[in-house]
């Protein structure tokens, strides 16, 4: 694969900062300080100070957020069984149909964007030894920018490659995992080898982040992001200590609101690693979400609506908010159509990370692993009686591994709804568990269920994904 310089640095060495956009709470907070930028530099000019290499840090930040603005999230949505088909796009209906073509634009401009976050972040850590920080200083940087490498290229496996499990060795193709910002043409390496490289990125990390941020890398949100890698891998038991390790330090509660896509997550006791948008400068970091799902507007008709199927799953259980405050049902019978409420305002905070998904994920890795059904259990009906308002729907003390298991799951569908969990755990199911998975009438396995890659990337040692989809 070629990831060409001239997409990021050729000539001009670009990026935009917007001062404010990303707010930290932890030691880091002043080191990332930086003012509005936007100019195009060289890049002996614009990485000449201490400065320079934090706001070129920080620029990684700015395109995460472009990443996690709800782009990403649909694909791995339209993927799955919870949206009906999005007819008026045809790039996106290529994923809906699990049949992507090579020359699909709407891809290709998401796919481009990690790659950006992991070239910075490389050059990041290339450069640092050039500059005189601290013992101290080096070491956060460093962590920053291996915490940003991991999680832009575990986005990428997840849509671009077959799942961990697909083949019994792993051996099956997966991305390249770039650590320089050298060109170089070369294979895909293995899922195996991608899934042992995103881990380490993230062990290496770990102990020199802050604790806790809202907006910025920490140990928390390293700690949940290898809950869910390791939760994907089938290593429920570790899965379940890395969850521990967020959940059991009090920092995170769930509330009492349902709605965790607010206007500021700082406010949202469940979030753990989030994007902010800037509503001063009118810089939105949700668009991929309010573009496409917003229905509250006057004539809306918005391009991405539920899945009828999955909503008569939960509609009869009127008590559950979730039902009233997520959807609206338009019309009925044949003509019904389900809109989407969950993100129904003008812009809003990111929460990619939250307490939500490690609770559930904790109940069914503890469900699957033969761990404690207590805490499981309890984490479950944590979850409900925010839906619910009262103790009414627990799940019993007694219940079995298979009745925490199918609740957990059961609970994660509408909870993560639009968020992009959805495919992922099908794929699980079948790579792992064993369970003969169809979405839509399609095998969890088949080639349409991971997106084709940019026909730019093809070379004499790349492969693109097969062809014909499902």
């Amino acid at each position: 694969m070629l990831i060409s310089k001239l997409s990021i640095m050729k000539k001009f060495f670009t990026y935009i900062i917007i001062s404010g956009g990303l707010i930290l709470g932890t030691a880091c907070e002043k080191m990332l300080e930086t003012d509005l930028q936007g100019a195009d530099l060289t890049e002996e000019e614009a990485l000449q100070s201490k400065q320079d290499v934090l706001d070129l840090l920080q620029s990684c930040y700015d395109v995460t957020a472009n990443v996690y603005n709800g782009r990403v999230q649909y694909l791995n949505e339209l993927l799955s069984d919870n949206l009906a088909d999005p007819t008026i796009n045809e790039d996106l209906s290529e994923v809906y149909n699990h049949n992507t073509l090579f020359f699909n634009g709407t891809i290709g401009g998401i796919y481009q964007d990690p790659y950006i976050t992991v070239f910075r972040a490389n050059r990041v850590l290339e450069v640092i030894e050039d500059f005189d920080f601290s013992a101290t200083e080096k070491e956060e940087i460093a962590a920053q920018a291996y915490f940003l490498r991991a999680l832009s290229h575990w986005e990428l496996l997840k849509l671009f490659c077959q799942p961990y499990g697909y083949t019994a060795d792993n051996s099956h193709d997966g991305l390249i995992y770039k650590t320089s910002t050298e060109e170089s043409i070369v294979a895909r390496e293995s899922v195996a080898s991608n899934y042992a490289n995103i881990i380490a990125d993230f062990e290496t990390a770990l102990p020199n982040l802050a604790q806790s941020s809202d907006y910025y890398a920490s140990q928390d949100a390293a700690n949940a992001y290898l809950a869910k890698i390791y939760f994907q891998q089938g290593d429920y038991a570790k899965a379940v200590q890395h969850a521990d390790a967020v959940i059991n330090t009090g920092r995170y509660s769930l509330g009492n609101s349902i709605d965790r896509f607010e206007l500021d997550t700082v406010n949202v006791s469940e979030a753990i690693f989030t994007t902010t948008s800037n509503s001063t400068l009118r810089d939105f970091r949700s668009t991929g979400f309010t573009d496409n799902y917003r229905s509250d507007l006057d004539g809306a008709d918005p391009l991405f609506k539920a899945n009828k199927d999955f909503y008569d799953i939960y509609a009869a259980d009127t008590a559950d908010r979730r039902i009233k405050n997520f959807f609206e049902v338009i019309g009925e019978d044949a003509d019904a159509v389900v809109l989407v409420k969950k993100f129904n305002q003008e812009f809003f905070d990111v929460p990619v990370l939250h307490l939500t998904d490690l609770k559930l994920l904790r109940a069914e890795a503890l469900a699957l692993s033969g761990g404690d059904l207590s805490i499981a259990i309890q984490d479950i009906n944590d979850v409900r009686l925010r839906a619910y308002g009262s103790n009414a729907n627990d799940l019993a003390a007694g219940a079995s591994v298979s009745e925490v298991r199918n609740a957990a799951r059961y609970e994660r569908r509408i909870e993560m709804f639009g968020e992009g969990d959805r495919i992922q755990q099908l794929k699980r199911r079948g790579a792992i568990g064993g369970e003969a998975i169809e979405i839509r009438n399609n095998p969890w396995d088949c080639n349409g269920m991971i997106i084709q890659f940019p026909i730019s990337e093809q070379t004499a040692a790349f492969d693109l994904n097969p062809t014909g989809g499902c």
